[in-house]
């Protein structure tokens, strides 16, 4: 120990000795030349100045371009290398019919060669450029549909043989702020697992890109009690669009893993944005959480925001919530136009026959067109009673009014008439979107 500390300090005393020669040398050196010019006129000295800044910003450019170009050659030398020794045989692996689906390391090591001598006993891949240019290699094969369904097991055989997940996972932990995206982005795209201590460690990151790549890896592979990654502010503030669309690819991925999905339902009663609630009841309906449906009854009582209003709606009639039926039919008269066409649909889907006089009375009672064509459209879809209700406001109607039941003779119009599932989950967004 003593003997340790001993040579740290040697090594100190010598380190220290070279920084003071090299100061006191450049303090010599800047008091010689402060001299030489101290006679010169004030014109001389400026020029002098500028020329060696000048010549010394030219020399660190020079320096980098010729860094860059040198990093650049061996790049290309390297993919050129990676691709001619493993490209074909991976493409093999992944995509050719032939290949079963199912292969074992062994297997996969006798394909791609690495059995042979100048293989055996040395790194496959050796260093952090090959690796790097090996896991866009076969990025790149993935992203343009050039492996099988059904082909992860001989993928992840591939990358355990090249120690990737150790790379990935190193790559995101120390990484560049660059890297750390690229290697979250190739360990989701190659389904690897991200280990939860990992993913909070990133949610804590200044990057707003890395966090929004963490939360999705924690919503496909958390439990259901890790998934608060959804109370945090920077969700509330910076959710957009594209979160709804890839939190619900994330979703669908955990559903089929077979992982039980959280209840949508309930974290929208937890946040105070009306876009990030909108949002999350249109994810109830996407997944079919019927079960939670009663849980949205406090929230449409206690809300005043238009959108989120109809999207309750919505969630309720594609789901056939009955119980809702009555409050729908209460709230009818005091709502917007936009919103009482969602709660006529909602409730048209519930097919009860209760409520012919709500669709009778929104034709008769409105003056704008769209809402009085819906409430007809929606005694259209509302079993046989409607319909009959339907034909007998036509009887009675005038000749100002019959250009509304026109649609429901022609053939053409009418494929539109039917409250089709596909416009239940169409995008009545209002977002806002704070980029990187």
């Amino acid at each position: 120990m003593y003997l340790q500390t001993s040579k740290r300090m040697d090594t100190i005393s010598i380190l220290s000795y070279y920084f003071n020669m090299i100061l006191a040398y450049g303090n010599y050196y800047l008091l010689y030349i402060i001299e030489i010019f101290r006679d010169y006129p004030l014109e001389v000295k400026i020029a002098a100045v500028a020329t060696t800044i000048w010549a010394i910003i030219i020399t660190l450019i020079f320096t980098e371009l010729t860094r860059q170009t040198f990093r650049k050659k061996r790049k290309r030398k390297t993919i050129e290398h990676i691709h001619e020794i493993f490209g074909n045989s991976v493409k093999h692996i992944l995509w050719d019919e032939d290949v079963s689906d199912d292969l074992s390391q062994n297997d996969i090591i006798k394909i791609m060669g690495l059995d042979q001598s100048r293989f055996i006993g040395k790194k496959l891949l050796k260093n952090k450029l090959e690796k790097q240019v090996f896991c866009r290699m076969i990025y790149d094969l993935i992203i343009h549909d050039q492996m099988r369904e059904g082909r992860i097991k001989n993928l992840h055989h591939i990358l355990d043989i090249f120690l990737i997940p150790k790379f990935l996972e190193d790559e995101v932990n120390y990484g560049t702020q660059l890297n750390k995206v690229s290697a979250i982005t190739m360990m989701r795209t190659f389904k690897i697992y991200i280990s939860p201590w990992v993913i909070n460690k990133l949610l804590e990151n200044k990057s707003k890109r890395i966090r929004r790549l963490a939360m999705y890896s924690m919503v496909r592979a958390g439990s259901e009690g890790d998934l608060d990654v959804f109370e945090t502010d920077f969700y509330e503030k910076n959710c957009c669009i594209y979160d709804e669309i890839m939190i619900g690819y994330e979703l669908q991925r955990r559903k089929k893993s077979g992982i039980r999905l959280p209840s949508m339902a309930m974290w929208a009663e937890r946040f105070n944005s009306p876009e990030v609630k909108c949002m999350l009841v249109r994810m109830m309906r996407r997944f079919e959480q019927r079960d939670s449906c009663s849980m949205l009854m406090p929230l449409f009582d206690s809300t005043h925001h238009k959108k989120l209003i109809e999207e309750i709606c919505r969630t309720w009639g594609y789901l056939q919530y009955k119980d809702s039926e009555n409050v729908l039919s209460e709230a009818f008269p005091l709502q917007t136009d936009d919103t009482k066409v969602a709660i006529m649909h909602a409730i048209a889907r519930f097919y009860t026959g209760k409520h012919l006089d709500m669709f009778t009375y929104a034709y008769e009672s409105s003056s704008n067109p769209h809402l009085r064509f819906e409430a007809l459209r929606c005694l259209y879809n509302y079993g046989s009673k409607g319909k009959m209700k339907l034909r007998e406001l036509e009887r009675n109607a005038s000749e100002k009014d019959k250009k509304y039941f026109a649609f429901f003779h022609n053939p053409i119009t009418l494929q539109k008439i039917p409250l089709d599932e596909l416009q239940i989950y169409h995008q009545t967004i209002e977002t806002s979107f704070v980029g990187d």
